[in-house]
């Protein structure tokens, strides 16, 4: 616990001044999730992928960052079509591998860009988002832990519980308002009120999917940069989703 503490402290250490000062740094962090979360996803692989790939599709999902909103979806279909045809030539890599690429090449680049349309609105929407989704994280665990009798999924998660889910919930809509209430102007309450209810629930949800991942290809975290939490990816997984929630969102109701 102690570890799983001191390490969330340097993650805020280096993720609040970045939300801060914006720009490059953003930036960077948003190509450091990308990068290293694309690496540990490319060790789901069959046969590990070289690091020259791996590197090559992390410059394609950043090129997929920048590129016209008009055009990214025609860059993305060109991707799939030589991942498509790649095991035609390369007897090492498979058409399972594939299709791995092809899920978290197009994940990445939709959530790069939803991370940048949001940011373009202000950093207060990014640090919404993180709110609701940490504080539902993290009062699901303390619920569930004093308080949890009902499994919620024991097939991809046995600790999980329905009282914990409950209890999550209710804190991340709550700090949500909260939020809102300190530091956003009542014009932008609908949206909160949205994002309040809907973040805490995708949050979650996007957990379990990343656990299934998990049990799928039977590994116990994605990777091991992060002591305490496992890799990147066992840190953002509830994030992820609830980017691309709060995005949809931001596009129905502003």
């Amino acid at each position: 616990m102690k570890t799983r503490i001191l390490t969330m402290i340097a993650i805020l250490a280096v993720v609040i001044p970045c939300l801060v000062f914006g720009g490059i740094f953003m930036e960077g962090l948003i190509l450091f999730i990308v990068a290293v979360g694309t690496y540990e996803f490319s060790k789901l692989a069959d046969d590990p992928f070289p690091l020259s790939f791996v590197i090559m599709l992390i410059l394609l999902e950043w090129i997929g960052l920048y590129i016209p909103s008009d055009i990214v979806f025609a860059y993305v279909g060109i991707i799939y079509l030589l991942l498509l045809a790649l095991p035609v030539w390369h007897v090492r890599f498979t058409p399972k591998d594939s299709f791995i690429c092809m899920s978290f090449i197009a994940f990445f680049i939709l959530v790069g860009n939803a991370v940048q349309e949001i940011y373009a609105l202000g950093p207060r929407y990014m640090t919404l988002i993180i709110v609701a989704t940490y504080s539902c994280d993290s009062f699901a665990y303390l619920c569930g832990r004093f308080f949890g009798k009902h499994k919620l999924n024991e097939r991809i998660s046995p600790k999980k519980t329905i009282e914990g889910s409950i209890g999550g919930w209710v804190f991340g809509f709550l700090f949500s308002l909260l939020f809102w209430k300190l530091f956003m102007n009542k014009r932008e309450f609908f949206l909160v009120l949205l994002s309040g209810i809907c973040c805490p629930i995708f949050g979650q949800i996007g957990d379990l999917a990343f656990s299934a991942i998990k049990r799928c290809y039977k590994i116990k975290d994605f990777g091991n940069l992060l002591p305490g939490h496992g890799g990147i990816l066992d840190r953002v997984d509830s994030l992820l989703f609830n980017l691309v929630c709060f995005y949809f969102l931001m596009m129905v109701v502003l």
